[in-house]
């Protein structure tokens, strides 16, 4: 039974893949906008939210309409390549990824039509294109950085941020929204040092729902004078605040700080 659930979920969501990527790279090419966002973008939503009841996943957001009116940043932490699906039935928003991501069949067919902006963090120009391309970009749908700079271990505590995204929001003066994923049980979901196929079989042979929560924390402001070590400093310490205490918590403590 394992076997069959689990091939039964990869090969449904590679059809749904297949036939998403000829729609995106069909209309790719066309100028047309709704409601400020790419005509292609919009069509990787009805996959995101189709493969959460395939997948028995079940997500939560709360005040998720804040981000389909968001003109800046998202900065989620990192635990899954779930993460990414979630942030997408909510709204057709963009991101920052790592450049391997272009060259992979399919899905990086699609990230490449929808605007993602691909760096290799071990390569200084690679950095300094990604940061010239993000002060250039519409900041319309929201782009998510993932200010850890991937996923690390241990799954229980965030990464110490990178600040060259603070850097980017504090020069721009663009507001950003900290956000924290959980999920339940994290031991299925969360991508260990591992191949991907090994995490995604995990993932798809799980008979039990996975439940997902998204927290955002409130809107942060950047100002000319502000310091983006600081920022970063006390936006980690507001969403560390969140694993431990709760959302309001990490409202409590970011409010304070920044």
């Amino acid at each position: 039974m394992k076997i069959l659930r689990g091939t039964f979920r990869i090969i449904t969501f590679l059809l749904m893949l297949i036939l998403t990527t000829g729609l995106v790279l069909a209309t790719a090419w066309l100028p047309m906008r709704v409601r400020g966002v790419r005509l292609s973008a919009w069509l990787l939503m009805p996959i995101c939210r189709l493969l959460l009841p395939l997948f028995n996943v079940q997500f939560t957001a709360r005040e998720a309409e804040r981000i389909t009116r968001h003109n800046g940043f998202i900065f989620p932490n990192h635990l899954s390549f779930l993460d990414i699906i979630l942030l997408m039935t909510i709204f057709p928003v963009r991101f920052l990824s790592k450049a391997e991501l272009a060259s992979w069949p399919f899905i990086g067919w699609i990230a490449r039509a929808v605007d993602t902006v691909f760096v290799n963090r071990e390569d200084k120009e690679s950095r300094e294109k990604a940061r010239d391309a993000l002060v250039q970009i519409r900041t319309f749908p929201a782009v998510a950085i993932f200010p850890e700079g991937g996923i690390f271990q241990p799954p229980d505590e965030l990464k110490p941020f990178r600040y060259g995204a603070f850097e980017i929001a504090q020069a721009g003066g663009v507001p950003f929204i900290p956000a924290v994923f959980l999920y339940e049980p994290l031991d299925i979901v969360f991508w260990r040092d591992e191949h991907l196929l090994t995490a995604v079989w995990r993932f798809a042979t799980r008979p039990e729902p996975i439940k997902a929560r998204l927290f955002l924390l409130r809107t942060v402001q950047p100002g000319p004078d502000d310091d983006p070590r600081q920022l970063a400093l006390e936006t980690h310490g507001a969403m560390a605040a969140v694993y431990k205490h709760g959302p309001s918590r990490g409202n409590d403590v970011i409010q304070s700080g920044i």
